[in-house]
């Protein structure tokens, strides 16, 4: 047996186990790289204790000859007179040694090899061999390579042998018999894992392997002009075909490590397959890496988008929603349950077992508080935050970020909500909000807000992480690649925003704080947006949308005494508005002379030194400014117009 079959049937013991190869090599005491290299028949002369080891963790029976002191050694069978190698670098071998080959010859070999048996033109040889302009001498180069490709190929087949460069009209053709060529050993495997898997699925399984495993790179690896040759994509399309057969019959049987390892190389080739990736997907999660699955999605989303300008597909979206909602204790589905939005029979695609119950889709979170109204002014602000959509140059790949700030009661949330309900369409995927209740005594702490973003986000409560790192980290996968607003309301600090940040461009946080948060502005390149008091004219029209044009215009001058009053203030005005309304036969000018009134006894009480009393008790708010309109601006309605 080579070392090579050897490894194989380790490795299939290992897979009967129920092992994974580093659990092998954490029992057997080895690396998991020599555990790979030996399974892979990499190690030319692996040490036999490495190997009883190895036996005695997986249940695999050494054949005695193997073993040293064993009678009668069995010697490696004798390598193939001629190999051709085309999955990975085109290598050439006889009598297992290495040919070497100039670029030409290579590519006319390689064109010939992809498609054995088959009559390959003149026309078709000069597009690959001369892509821009065939010499004027093209046909008689081709005539005196084939020749050369003759004397490499056909040494051992002696003067009676057959050619195996084949001339027919019009072209030449590969005769592949007598030759070792790695992809039809590659096709022969992938037949008879197909013609198993309904009677063996673990044997189907290791054939699947052992042709995936016999891949030692990209398909003609150093001869990128026949990349893109129909007949070289095909055969890359069939290495896609197989990784997803494999992947679907291993996520079946609950072996998603398996999946991952033989899913990888396709995935990184096709970056864009969707259906490959999906599974990839599955995969990883399956393995209990569902972070690095969301940032695969979320890679994935980018890549589309960028390159293709559209979003990922239905059975990519369907993949991301079961790797957040699927139960651990099922294998992930695959396969149609993947591709169907409709009826299936599950228990028939999980191989007998009841499958997963149907996916339901997510809604995208809208989470905004409801628009304010009436709401007047505030166009320059307005416009400052719509900045935010635009590029900024070079910091562009940033995360955008807006600060509204100002004094108490200057309306700041409602603002930010009012910019916020207009632009929906530029955040598709959902707007995020928690008010963090900076400006009281017990701030919201990060961790609990972003446990609520990552319920929102379809993460159940079993698969929450335990620190606000990882959540986090969790939170930034999930969001990464997508267009997200997150409305961060009554922040105390800097600290509280970055522990809520994005980590990708797309998505934009916005913020309202009594500070300007100065830390954000100079290191994370946050956009500040003061938030003041109204104009004359804007708190009168406030009044206005509050009380009626009938009421206001009766009394101008007492309505602009109230505005001043209550310090052009937003929230101070609707309070002192609402107080009217809610008092129909009480004028605007006695309004005025109560609040008039409140404020001279609030100034007696405090010259006496007494504590302020208000009936019925009212939340106190920070004082910004000693001015009395301030101080009015800062008094409940309930004491202003007692009664």
């Amino acid at each position: 047996m080579s070392e090579g079959r050897e490894g194989e049937g380790l490795r299939a013991a290992r897979i009967r186990a129920g092992l994974t190869q580093e659990e092998v090599a954490r029992r057997a005491g080895i690396s998991v790289r020599t555990v790979r290299h030996i399974e892979r028949g990499q190690v030319r002369n692996p040490r036999h204790a490495s190997l009883d080891r190895m036996a005695r963790v997986v249940g695999y029976e050494r054949p005695a000859g193997r073993r040293p002191g064993g009678d009668g050694a069995r010697a490696d069978p004798p390598p193939a007179a001629c190999e051709i190698r085309l999955l990975g670098p085109l290598t050439v071998l006889r009598a297992g040694r290495p040919v070497a080959m100039p670029l030409k010859l290579r590519a006319l070999l390689g064109l010939l090899a992809v498609q054995p048996d088959q009559v390959v033109r003149h026309d078709e040889m000069a597009d690959v061999l001369w892509p821009d302009e065939p010499p004027p001498s093209h046909a008689n180069l081709l005539h005196t390579y084939a020749a050369r490709l003759r004397r490499v190929l056909d040494a051992d087949t002696g003067h009676g042998g057959g050619r195996r460069i084949g001339t027919v009209r019009g072209g030449y053709v590969l005769n592949s018999g007598g030759i070792r060529l790695d992809l039809r050993e590659f096709d022969e495997r992938v037949a008879h894992a197909r013609q198993t898997a309904a009677s063996d699925p673990l044997a189907a399984l290791e054939l699947y392997g052992r042709a995936l495993r016999g891949r030692q790179g990209r398909l003609l690896e150093d001869v990128s002009q026949l990349w893109q040759h129909p007949a070289a994509v095909r055969v890359a399309q069939r290495h896609v075909d197989v990784a997803i057969d494999c992947a679907n019959l291993a996520l079946r049987m609950n072996r998603p490590a398996f999946a991952v390892e033989h899913l990888a190389a396709a995935a990184h080739e096709e970056p864009l397959h969707e259906s490959l990736q999906a599974r990839m997907m599955l995969a990883l999660a399956g393995s209990g890496r569902r972070a690095a699955a969301l940032h695969l999605f979320a890679e994935l989303r980018v890549r589309l988008r960028h390159e293709l300008g559209v979003e990922p597909s239905q059975e990519v979206w369907r993949a991301r929603h079961t790797v957040l909602t699927m139960d651990t204790s099922e294998p992930p589905p695959t396969g149609p349950v993947l591709l169907s939005s409709g009826p299936r029979d599950a228990t028939a695609e999980s191989g007998g077992r009841p499958g997963p119950e149907p996916l339901t889709v997510i809604a995208a979170p809208a989470q905004l508080p409801p628009l304010p109204q009436p709401f007047v002014g505030r166009e320059d602000q307005l416009s400052a935050l719509d900045v935010l959509l635009r590029p900024r140059g070079t910091d562009g790949a940033s995360v955008g970020i807006g600060v509204v700030h100002g004094p108490p009661e200057a309306g700041k949330s409602a603002l930010a909500v009012r910019w916020a309900h207009g632009r929906h369409a530029e955040f598709p995927d959902g707007q995020l909000y928690a008010d963090l209740r900076g400006s009281g005594t017990s701030p919201l702490p990060a961790g609990t807000v972003l446990t609520r973003f990552l319920r929102s986000l379809g993460v159940r409560d079993a698969w929450l992480p335990d620190s606000p790192e990882e959540a986090l980290v969790l939170f930034r996968s999930l969001v990464a690649g997508r267009r997200f607003l997150v409305l961060l309301d009554d922040v105390a600090d800097p600290g509280q925003v970055r522990a809520l940040l994005p980590g990708t461009p797309g998505n934009l946080v916005l913020v309202t704080s009594r500070s300007p948060l100065t830390g954000l502005v100079t290191r994370e390149g946050a956009t500040p947006v003061r938030v003041g008091h109204l104009t004359p004219g804007e708190s009168y029209a406030l009044l206005e949308a509050c009380l009626g044009t009938q009421r206001v215009a009766a009394e101008p001058a007492a309505t602009g005494e109230l505005a001043a009053l209550c310090g052009h203030l937003p929230l101070a005005l609707r309070k002192a508005a609402a107080r009217l309304a809610a008092r129909g036969q009480l004028s605007v000018r006695a309004a005025v002379a109560e609040l008039v009134q409140a404020r001279n006894d609030a100034a007696r009480r405090s010259l006496a030194g007494r504590p302020e009393v208000t009936d019925p008790p009212v939340r106190k708010t920070r004082r910004t400014s000693g001015t009395p309109s301030a101080a009015l601006a800062d008094t409940d309605a309930d004491t202003v117009f007692p009664g």
